[in-house]
């Protein structure tokens, strides 16, 4: 499955955590993602302000935001953080689609090292987000369903 053909859209992929966001873009009629920075937060009113003059600038259509189910197919505990983002952007006018970006990091790390490249936090966290938004176009990471986002909001109840 890969995103509809209509018509081209600038995307924007971000890989949360609670202190770094990485990002990475692609302009609309392109199928290749890059990194394009991390953030450093201080909480989720921080990183919308600062996501909003990104998404300004860069006319973002539609965001694609990972979240990071463990290989037992649970989410990680940070899916009510990635739900209420969802639900902020949303609000403000941009589409959101949530897909399972599980080792997103690690493939990240992986890419880094044979490059030969000594890697940042900042490096990782961009790169990420770099890979769900190539996977994402790729058709690799098809969009969840608000039933299994649900269903795995449900499961991570007991985590608060």
């Amino acid at each position: 499955m890969s995103i509809p053909e209509q018509q081209p859209l600038n995307l924007l992929a971000i890989d949360y955590g609670k202190r770094r966001v990485g990002l990475a873009v692609c302009s609309a009629g392109s199928t290749i993602a890059f990194g394009l920075t991390t953030l450093t937060i201080k909480g989720f009113n921080d990183l919308i302000a600062q996501l909003k003059p990104i998404l300004d600038e860069r006319q973002v259509q539609r965001v694609v935001v990972g979240i990071p189910l463990t290989l037992s197919d649970r989410p990680g505990t940070i899916i009510g953080d990635i739900v209420y983002l969802k639900q902020r952007l949303q609000n403000d006018g941009y589409p959101v689609e949530l897909v399972d970006e599980a080792l997103s990091s690690r493939r990240a790390m992986n890419l880094l090292n044979l490059r030969g490249r000594q890697s940042s936090k900042t490096d990782l966290d961009r790169t990420a987000a770099a890979l769900i938004l190539q996977e994402y176009l790729d058709g690799s990471l098809p969009p969840l369903s608000e039933q299994e986002i649900e269903r795995y909001r449900s499961d991570n109840d007991h985590l608060k």
